[in-house]
């Protein structure tokens, strides 16, 4: 694991790749948006509600709320997010590992795999989510259990990653006003 993650850390966390990271994030995220618009039927709850059932009976009344054509919709939802995972996770990765290279190796590694950890955790409930919306009926408790637990932990993870950006935005904003003042 600590080899896959240096890898990773030695080939994304690189400033020169932070326009094609934001840009590819934001080209995702309009997909996901109008995507979401276009196949998802008023009354069909969103992929935050399913990501956040925890139980069987929660994603069942989802399931009944949205009907067949909304369970495709979701599946498709799902699919798609797999892109919009690479998008946000690969850009937030990209930029805390830029900001975070300057670091004692060990400690700009273990930031870095914050949100990588994030996009693995949201992979896994994507494909538990799609498997069991093919198949609502015989979806067990325990895998939409864990497929919301993978979802909230990434969501948490998410927003780790978000404060640790803006700590260390704001840290290299003070450093390099310190400089120029100085």
């Amino acid at each position: 694991m600590c080899r896959i993650m240096n890898f990773l850390f030695n080939a994304i966390a690189v400033k020169e790749f932070l326009i094609f990271s934001g840009c590819y994030f934001v080209l995702t995220a309009i997909a996901m948006h109008y995507t979401d618009e276009l196949v998802r039927p008023a009354g069909c709850p969103g992929m935050i509600p399913l990501e956040l059932a925890f139980t069987k009976g929660a994603f069942m009344d989802i399931v009944n709320q949205c009907g067949e054509k909304g369970v495709r919709s979701l599946i498709i939802l799902n699919w798609i997010d797999y892109l919009f995972l690479v998008g946000y996770i690969g850009f937030m990765a990209n930029l805390l590992g830029a900001l975070v290279k300057g670091l004692e190796r060990g400690t700009a590694v273990k930031l870095f795999s914050i949100p990588i950890i994030a996009g693995v955790l949201g992979a896994i409930a994507n494909t538990i989510f799609i498997f069991k919306l093919a198949d609502p009926v015989n979806a067990g408790g325990a895998a939409i259990f864990l497929a919301s637990a993978a979802s909230t932990a990434k969501l948490v993870l998410t927003a780790i990653t978000v404060l640790l950006i803006a700590y260390y935005l704001y840290a290299a904003v003070t450093k390099r006003n310190q400089t120029a003042s100085s």
